[in-house]
């Protein structure tokens, strides 16, 4: 006996009728004396029992292969690595024209956004990225075509609003800079997906303030309702724009698992501080899995392999795997105490002009890939340590799993009802 593994799942009806089909063709064609039939009932029942095999055969290949091509489609491919930056090299655009947008409000850029924004400057100039600074209070555009007032919220709107501009933008926050300007931002891209995000090393948690988004419908949709929660998210202690990112992205990469988002969402709107909110953070961790990439939609990167991490892990110093830093939220440097990678800010008449040219680094600000793995190793293991034990949970232990759905847990997954 052959067995043969569909793509796809073949409807019940289609087997049961395949099964009825070849018994009549059986009885029939093995009689020898199919004499209680009349001769032309005989074969046009043989007939028709014939055309209904090759009927519901051919409806059966051609679900399969639809299937197959459905799956090569949604499967997750290998890609080519972009080649690393050598030297302050050229970054071919193999992806398009990339823009950097940085979304801030004027009155807090002005006084707390100096060091970070410095060096991005002096980077760009190295590049061929176009650079777009977005004010949510006096930008036209956005004023337009976003009526939302609260800022966390209104930043992901002004990102679908400026989408248009380029194939790919990396979205940044202000406090964002550049630590290691040998990287190409392509080094991040992943033409499988419309949305990169990463983890925040320390909770685990999918940060919002810095993403790679490509110029796509469902991308603009996606900041859409992202930027509409504003409006239906909860009152308590919610984690605003992140707290919504964590649901919002359950609820895009597995719309059938209503049980699962019903018992985050209950998690997240039972929260009443930052201990109870990561519990919310840990079912929606729970319950995407070890999977890390849905095709035609978003991937999230594991903590420390994103373009950019929290500088606090390591004291702000860098390896050559380094690219940007989080959390500099100063003018100058040395300001309170702080032992930045810099001895100075970047000589912008210098940036651009080749090499390293305008970049002034303290010495022992970089360090070697293994000693930072071993930082952030300690670093990984205190935090785990230190985790919330409220947030220590497994949703379908404390929340239901089968009770509020049975008897139809499984019926979303039927894709041919």
């Amino acid at each position: 006996m052959v067995l043969i593994r569909c793509a796809r799942p073949v409807k019940l009806a289609y087997v049961l009728a395949l099964v009825v089909c070849l018994i009549i063709v059986f009885c029939l064609t093995t009689s020898s004396s199919p004499q209680y039939l009349p001769k032309n009932l005989y074969q046009k029942t043989l007939i028709t029992a014939s055309a209904a095999v090759a009927r519901v055969s051919d409806i059966a290949s051609k679900r399969a292969a639809s299937a197959v091509n459905n799956n090569d489609a949604n499967s997750v491919q290998s890609v080519s690595p972009y080649p690393k930056r050598v030297n302050m090299g050229e970054c071919p655009p193999l992806y398009g024209k990339v823009n950097v947008v940085v979304i801030m409000v004027q009155r807090s850029y002005d006084t707390h956004y100096k060091v970070a924004q410095e060096t991005l400057r002096c980077y760009l100039k190295s590049t061929n990225y176009s650079f777009v600074l977005i004010d949510l209070d006096s930008d036209e555009r956005v004023n337009q075509a976003c009526k939302h007032d609260q800022l966390f919220f209104k930043k992901h709107c002004a990102a679908a609003t400026y989408l248009g501009d380029s194939d790919w933008t990396l979205v940044l926050d202000a406090d964002t800079g550049v630590v290691n300007p040998n990287h190409c931002i392509e080094e991040w891209i992943d033409p499988r997906v419309d949305f990169i995000f990463y983890e925040r090393f320390f909770n685990w948690e999918i940060a919002s303030g810095n993403y790679i988004v490509k110029n796509t419908p469902f991308a603009k949709d996606f900041l859409m309702k992202w930027a509409d929660w504003q409006y239906i998210q909860p009152n308590n202690w919610n984690g605003a724009d992140n707290g919504v990112l964590q649901i919002h992205i359950l609820q895009t990469v597995m719309p059938y698992a209503k049980q699962e988002i019903i018992n985050c969402d209950k998690i997240w709107r039972e929260s009443t501080g930052y201990d109870t909110y990561m519990a919310y953070v840990t079912c929606v961790k729970i319950y995407l899995g070890a999977t890390r990439i849905w095709p035609g939609k978003l991937r999230i990167l594991h903590r420390a392999h994103g373009w950019v991490r929290d500088g606090f892990m390591t004291a702000d110093k860098f390896c050559d795997s380094d690219f940007m830093l989080h959390g500099w939220k100063l003018q100058s440097i040395g300001e309170n105490g702080w032992n930045s990678p810099f001895t100075r800010l970047p000589n912008q008449s210098e940036c651009g002009s080749g090499g390293y040219a305008g970049w002034y680094w303290r010495n022992e600000s970089r360090d070697t890939t293994s000693n930072i793995r071993q930082s952030l190793a300690n670093f990984e293991q205190s935090s785990g340590k230190s985790f919330p034990a409220v947030a220590r949970i497994i949703p379908y232990l404390t929340k239901p799993d089968v009770a509020e759905c049975y008897p139809g847990c499984d019926k979303p997954l039927d894709i041919d009802s």
